[in-house]
């Protein structure tokens, strides 16, 4: 792969502020805004998100798409084995409003480890690294209250910002296309 293919790549792997960018977050922290406070049918809160290359993104820019949030580790195999699902599924579906994210539970020392497994399935969708520190059960609950930490873990948004549906565990290609097909209805 050329070298410059491999610079995007890296600054393609970013870092979020707080638990992870969707959910808020202030100063680097996490967020006073629990998930609690994020059921089916609620709206996350803008965030800004923060690249390794010091550049901001905001997630108003997903404002109208339906978002697909998905938790991820290279140590994992069912999300090793999910991850082209969601490379493929966002390339069909990103003409009609469609967006993925990823959140890598990697620890960041592992970045080399990352950027192998990003190259290798070339996502044409960000992916965050979460923050290093912290307590691993404050990250799982400002994401879900509900969630038990397993991998892989995919949060969707509809169009207006809600939170629609939780899907855990390996996902097939066919069970994220219906799930992305009721919201795009």
């Amino acid at each position: 792969m050329p070298s410059d293919r491999n610079a995007w790549r890296r600054r393609e792997v970013l870092r979020a502020l707080g638990a992870v960018g969707l959910l808020g977050s202030a100063g680097g922290m996490l967020s006073p805004l629990r998930a609690a406070a994020l059921k089916i049918g609620q709206p996350a809160p803008a965030a800004t998100l923060i690249t390794l290359d010091g550049e901001h993104l905001s997630t108003s820019q997903y404002s109208g798409k339906v978002i697909i949030l998905t938790f991820w580790a290279t140590w994992c195999v069912p999300c090793r084995e999910e991850f082209p699902d969601l490379v493929k599924l966002e390339k069909a579906y990103r003409a009609r409003g469609v967006a993925v994210l990823g959140v890598s539970i990697d620890l960041p020392k592992d970045m080399p480890k990352i950027e192998k497994f990003l190259a290798a399935n070339q996502p044409d969708f960000p992916n965050y690294v979460k923050r290093a520190g912290g307590d691993d059960q404050d990250f799982i609950d400002a994401v879900d209250p509900k969630w038990g930490g397993e991998l892989p873990f995919t949060v969707l948004y509809g169009r207006d910002g809600k939170k629609a549906r939780v899907l855990s565990g390996m996902q097939s290609y066919a069970e994220f296309e219906k799930a992305v097909a009721d919201l795009l209805k």
